[in-house]
């Protein structure tokens, strides 16, 4: 009996041995690949744009003032800007009215808040302005100037009147 169980226990082993040895060179494989994709939807945002209010300027000189505010957006590396009178007249100039008169004034847009300003004209766009940040969120990377030329507003007929309003109308469109 003793013969029995050792040829038993030896015959275990060896299917043993078989086994594992045949699952391991038997073994299945597959695999699969996946693209990997990160992509943006071009988005583009103005912000923290305030009103421009020139009181009093100083006799023989421009009224100039400016107002500071913030660009941003992503999935695009360059923008353009707009500025349009939107007067109701549908015409390429800038211009303040009031009592009965019209006061031309010029835009001037930097695309910092520390640079020079660059003229723009009237309902064309600036091309080509890089983007600085990729959201507004508090802080101000552009601003534009406003310059009424004192040969315009230190007129007899410009002096009687008691103040001159336009609405400026600012356009960022991702290039």
């Amino acid at each position: 009996m003793h013969k029995n169980v050792v040829r038993s226990l030896v015959s275990a082993v060896a299917a043993g041995i078989l086994f594992s040895t045949s699952a391991a060179t038997m073994a299945a494989s597959d695999s699969a690949s996946s693209d990997i994709t990160l992509s943006f939807t071009p988005t583009i945002e103005i912000a923290e744009v305030g009103d421009v209010v020139i009181t009093d300027p100083a006799l023989g000189t421009d009224a100039v003032a400016s107002e500071d505010f913030c660009i941003g957006g992503f999935g695009f590396p360059t923008f353009s800007i707009t500025f349009e009178s939107n007067d109701g007249i549908n015409d390429n100039v800038f211009s303040l009215s009031g009592n009965g008169l019209d006061v031309p004034y010029s835009v001037g847009f930097d695309n910092s808040t520390s640079g020079t300003f660059t003229a723009v004209n009237a309902g064309q766009a600036v091309t080509g302005q890089t983007r600085n940040a990729a959201s507004c969120s508090g802080s101000d990377n552009a601003r534009f100037q406003i310059t009424v030329a004192n040969g315009d507003w230190q007129t007899s007929d410009v002096l009687n009147g008691t103040s001159y309003t336009d609405t400026l109308l600012i356009t960022v469109a991702s290039e």
